[in-house]
């Protein structure tokens, strides 16, 4: 018979336990450069606006995306003239409140805590196709026949004219959302989608040209160019 003490491994756990100890002081610089390493790129990253967005908590900074928003849209509508009374149809009225809702949802879905789930990536593909349906469907909502009898616009120029101020008036949106973004999966095209479903709302508020094509062409294009432009841009030139 073989006794216990015989075995090979006899007394490898009390050798294991004096290279540990022997090793432990040798090991602890190390791990304090890579303690004064890792703090000193989070100090470095603190203090960019980025940094500072992204270590604050989810309800601060869902708080700081609804004031900005909530900011925003307040000087926009006492700051430039609203579509006139008889241009304000029961449609126009859900346009708006849509477009703020799918703000919002977007909001929440980009600012995610970490510590939950990640959403699936087909949630966040279904918030983008609804959000560019629902700028398609805003565009074949006839306009009041009102509305449509007191205006002549200047075709391709005007639709020209409110693409490029939808355009603009997205990328504060989308560069909003980006920052407070922790690192969502798609959160690059939900921020879009948010962008232009933005410069829609702006538009649907003060444009007051009446005509499916006017605001295929000028409306609901801006949530496509945000979309498809930016996430062309994601895919071929991803973020570091």
């Amino acid at each position: 018979m073989t006794s216990a003490s015989d075995r090979p491994d006899d007394g490898l756990g009390e050798r294991l336990r004096e290279l540990d100890a022997r090793g432990t002081p040798e090991s602890g610089p190390v791990f304090e450069q890579m303690f004064s390493e890792m703090k000193a790129r989070c100090d470095s990253s603190d203090r960019t606006l980025a940094g500072f967005l992204r270590s604050r908590s989810t309800a601060v900074r869902r708080m700081i995306v609804l004031s900005i928003f909530a900011i925003l849209g307040v000087v926009g509508w006492f700051a430039f003239p609203v579509v006139a009374p008889e241009g304000r149809s029961v449609q126009w009225t859900v346009s708006l409140v849509a477009f703020c809702l799918l703000l919002v949802l977007a909001m929440f879905m980009v600012t995610r805590p970490v510590h939950l789930p990640a959403l699936p990536r087909w949630q966040s593909l279904c918030l983008v196709c609804v959000a560019l349906g629902a700028t398609i469907v805003a565009a074949f909502w006839p306009a009041p026949a009102a509305l449509a009898s007191t205006h002549d616009h200047g075709g391709g120029f005007m639709v020209g004219a409110c693409m490029g101020v939808g355009l603009l008036l997205g990328v504060p949106v989308y560069a909003l959302l980006r920052l407070v973004d922790r690192g969502n999966a798609l959160g690059n095209l939900v921020a879009a989608a948010a962008a232009g479903v933005a410069g829609n709302f702006v538009l649907k508020a003060h444009c007051s040209i009446p005509g499916t094509s006017h605001e295929l062409f000028g409306h609901a294009s801006v949530a496509v160019v945000f979309v498809l432009g930016l996430g062309l841009v994601h895919r071929w030139i991803p973020s570091k």
